[in-house]
């Protein structure tokens, strides 16, 4: 069986992915961005993760995204996931959207509208297990601590055209775990500041989420 551990939003909180890799010892590690503003994270650190094991990430609006760039697994992959990119890994096709929604692109980590639905376009019939995002579709595991929704419609139409196994999502620091009918799992991993992670179960066609920690 293969086990991934997802984590988001640790806010240059490493604590946790340490604790995590020595005790679960995942196969792998995904993380829907926000580790840290470029004052809250180190090269070095980074590097002790993919030393260890094959770490997969989208940046959210707290990232040193020239950082995430430059940071190569141990086979030479980057960490951070390209722009409509599949990336086939432990028999698994992961993909990823990173940023926040906006209109325009006046921060790096801004995304739009027709930004969103192009990628979407471009990963529709792929056969993707695992999407990961930061933000998250609006009205699936999108509440905001305060019980307010904080997804966006963007995420929603993407989710739907891609048709992921799982999707994972961040930025909203409130774990949530939805099934649907149709078998899919949209998850958002929670605050990784405070603890929250999720596991991936894989056993043959079989691909699981699991709160080790129920809300």
């Amino acid at each position: 069986m293969m086990k991934a551990v997802a984590v988001g939003d640790l806010h240059g909180h490493w604590g946790l992915i340490w604790e995590l890799l020595e005790r679960e010892q995942p196969d792998l590690l995904l993380s829907c961005g926000d580790w840290g503003d470029p004052d809250q994270v180190r090269e070095e650190d980074f590097g002790r993760i993919v030393a260890r094991i094959y770490l997969l990430t989208v940046f959210g609006n707290h990232d040193d995204i020239e950082l995430l760039g430059y940071i190569r697994n141990r086979d030479g992959s980057p960490v951070l996931l390209g722009r409509e990119e599949v990336r086939k890994v432990l028999k698994l096709r992961v993909a990823g959207i990173g940023g926040i929604w906006a209109k325009s692109h006046r921060k790096p980590w801004y995304i739009t509208d027709e930004e969103v639905a192009e990628i979407a376009g471009s990963l529709e019939g792929k056969g993707i297990d695992i999407l990961i995002t930061h933000a998250c579709p609006i009205g699936l595991a999108d509440l905001t601590p305060t019980g307010r929704h904080g997804g966006q419609r963007c995420f929603l139409e993407a989710f739907r055209l891609i048709s992921p196994k799982v999707h994972l999502c961040g930025h909203l620091h409130r774990k949530a775990l939805r099934r649907l009918k149709s078998g899919a799992v949209v998850a958002n991993v929670g605050h990784g500041a405070e603890g929250d992670f999720l596991y991936l179960l894989k056993e043959g066609d079989m691909l699981q989420v699991e709160d080790p920690k129920p809300t």
